[in-house]
């Protein structure tokens, strides 16, 4: 090994320009600069980049070329449509010196919180959780998640720089680590600057006049706009610039082949990904297919580029895509976080997918036409170019789509459905309300009352959050206490409850059961120790969907026991059984209503029917998955026959039908709004 000169280390990029995450790369055996050193060697040797390379010590498979694409972003590698993959001079004089401070400065050089974590650890051996609290909240980088902190730390450790210290599971910094920063030095938190707003001074909103006509969607349009956005390869920051390099492709008609060889080239990707990207600019309106091996970019994909190239970029994609100026009204409103409008994309606007991915494409949109900007880690404001585009446009889509999410979530079958939803949104808002735990707590009492307990809220030291009592008969009542939980995060780990605290407020207010409740719950351990304190874990999903079932098809409370018998995140498939026979008694007696009604005016049976009879008419209905049998049947016409009830009749010769399957509905639903008319005197909405 060779020292090179402090002299010839790599010039630090701007704190602006470094990229976010470290290379992830298999760890050898032997550590990080080991398997740096195989994967590098290998692009030397000109070995296959589709074949996997072996890394002594690890178990991943990854091939050369995925590894390649880990390690581009720090300028160690490159490719070129020439040469293929090849080192950086730096990387190069690495390998040939193998000097470990020089490949720690290359880290540092390009990489965002690699001598801060060093600079961190000069006050003292530090836990990995104060160094990820640091990182979110001194530098605004947005991490959640430990994972990029131990990354960074596991390459320091395999660098000589830093230690880790096992009965104190803290790190600190070696001897060789200090004298790496002080020659590379750190960047101070205290210089960041967070976005400032360009477009103080502006006055009018610079965008085309047929971009700002494309605003103009009617009320079809807005119900047919799709939720995905679609595959674009390359960075996802630079879409529009991605669009516009294959709409110059295809300014004349272009042959499939030749547009899937520029792909490959450019971008690596396969056949079956440039099909998904043909079809995400088709969705757009930028390309046509003018025969059935070519593609020409259309009249729209032709006015590009234009000198309001990403705000007239976004706007396409709003025309197409639901949930993207929507997001600009809510932020005139407040600043949100990227949770938060995620929150209210799938309560207002029916905007849901399975992870952030769709969410992120539309800020970075927004964010690339100076509509919204970054005012600390993933929240979210406008700016004045924002505000003003949303006072140009409310009336043609703001307030359209407003109303739009009012008729999509009032289409429940529940005579309040405006109410239950309302009472769902707070929830599922609240709940990512850290500031106001309280709120959370009102919203969760309101939803447990719609379940049909008696709810306390508490709060407070030393009690619980809320109290529910089933209301019944002293033998088979049950009570539990339930934790309220919001976060501002995704979910809560186990290092945001006390377990101890949960079953200490069990035990002062003798219930018989504890649950928690939240947004959702992050990792193993908080499951495992919820299963040894045997507390149910309820997270804002399931209640959702539990309160949902109850309005269709209501549960007796001892029903709902089974929620809170579990132990560790709830099962809503235990209730499956308790539903179906609901629905099946629901159906049977609607059944049995029709068909005494039908048997009314047969001259034969002169309206009077046997239960038997009854069984063997219902025998082959096909909405039952079983025939109900003799036994299911009489219950039913009992009932029915009931003096309350008096929708069937009943006669030694058998029963007959009094009045039709509407008189039936109309006397339930006297019942129903009886029932209901005192239920909503005691559920109000916080």
């Amino acid at each position: 090994m060779s020292i090179i000169e402090v002299s010839d280390y790599p010039i630090i990029r701007d704190w602006d320009t470094k990229v976010f995450s470290i290379p992830k790369i298999p760890r050898s055996s032997n550590g990080y600069p080991e398997a740096l050193k195989t994967i590098l060697t290998a692009v030397k040797e000109k070995k296959p980049y589709s074949k996997s390379i072996t890394i002594e010590g690890s178990n991943r498979k990854d091939t050369l070329e995925r590894i390649l694409i880990f390690l581009r972003p720090t300028g160690m590698v490159k490719k070129s449509l020439a040469n293929g993959w090849e080192l950086s001079d730096e990387i190069n004089k690495w390998l040939e010196s193998l000097d470990n401070m020089y490949l720690a400065a290359i880290l540092n050089a390009n990489v965002k919180f690699f001598s801060e974590v060093l600079n961190i650890l000069l006050e003292g051996p530090t836990q990995i959780q104060q160094i990820r609290d640091i990182a979110l909240n001194n530098y605004h980088l947005p991490w959640k998640e430990k994972s990029e902190i131990h990354n960074r730390l596991a390459w320091l450790k395999d660098l000589d720089l830093v230690e880790y210290e096992d009965f104190s599971h803290k790190y600190g910094i070696t001897e060789a680590g200090k004298k790496f920063l002080s020659i590379v030095g750190y960047y101070n938190h205290e210089d960041i600057v967070i976005d400032i707003d360009s477009t103080v001074d502006e006055i009018e909103v610079p965008i085309s006049e047929w971009a700002l006509n494309l605003c103009k969607l009617t009320e079809d349009e807005i119900m047919q706009r799709k939720n995905g956005i679609g595959y674009f390869p390359g960075n996802v920051t630079s879409m529009h610039e991605t669009a516009y390099a294959y709409l110059l492709l295809m300014d004349n008609p272009t042959e499939i082949q030749n547009i899937r060889n520029y792909s490959a080239e450019t971008y690596d990707i396969k056949a079956n990904s440039v099909s998904a990207l043909l079809t995400a600019l088709s969705n757009l309106d930028f390309i046509e297919r003018k025969t059935k091996m070519k593609y020409q970019a259309t009249e729209l994909g032709k006015k590009f580029p234009t000198e309001n190239f990403e705000i007239d970029f976004a706007c396409c994609i709003n025309r197409k895509c639901n949930f993207v100026f929507e997001i600009l009204a809510e932020l005139y409103q407040e600043d949100l976080s990227i949770k938060q409008l995620a929150t209210r994309g799938k309560v207002s606007y029916g905007f849901s997918y399975k992870d952030l991915s769709e969410l992120r494409k539309r800020l970075h949109i927004l964010k690339n036409a100076k509509l919204i900007q970054e005012v600390n880690a993933e929240l979210y404001s406008l700016t004045n170019r924002g505000a003003n585009f949303v006072d140009l446009i409310k009336k043609d889509i703001v307030e359209k789509t407003i109303e739009k999410s009012k008729v999509e979530n009032t289409k429940t079958t529940h005579e309040h459905p405006s109410f239950i939803d309302k009472c769902l949104t707070e929830i599922r808002l609240s709940s990512q309300a850290s500031s106001d735990p309280t709120r959370f707590e009102k919203a969760l009492q309101v939803g447990f009352s719609l379940l049909g307990f008696n709810v306390e809220h508490l709060g407070g030291s030393g009690k619980t959050d809320i109290l529910l009592h089933a209301s019944t008969a002293p033998n088979f009542a049950y009570s539990v206490s339930v934790d309220a939980k919001s976060t501002y995060y995704s979910g809560v780990s186990d290092s945001s409850i006390d377990f101890d605290t949960i079953i200490e407020h069990k035990n002062k207010h003798e219930t018989n059961y504890a649950a928690i409740v939240s947004i959702n719950f992050q990792g193993d351990r908080v499951v495992d120790r919820a299963i040894n304190r045997g507390v149910a874990l309820i997270d804002v999903d399931s209640l959702e969907k539990l309160i949902r079932w109850h309005n269709e098809v209501p549960l007796k409370l001892d029903s709902y026991k089974k929620i809170f018998e579990q132990n560790g995140l709830i099962n809503l498939k235990v209730l499956e059984e308790d539903r179906n026979k609901i629905i099946r008694e629901g159906l049977l007696m609607q059944a049995i209503i029709k068909c005494l009604s039908d048997q009314s005016s047969d001259p034969f049976t002169k309206g009077i029917v046997q239960d038997r009879e009854i069984y063997l008419l219902l025998k082959y209905d096909q909405r039952f998955d079983m025939a109900p049998d003799v036994k299911e049947i009489t219950s039913m016409l009992d009932f029915l026959s009931s003096p309350l009830i008096e929708c069937v009749g009943k006669v030694k010769e058998g029963y007959y039908a009094i009045g039709s399957l509407q008189d039936a509905a109309q006397k339930f639903d006297f019942y129903l709004k009886a029932c209901r008319n005192n239920a909503a005197n005691q559920v109000v909405l916080p």
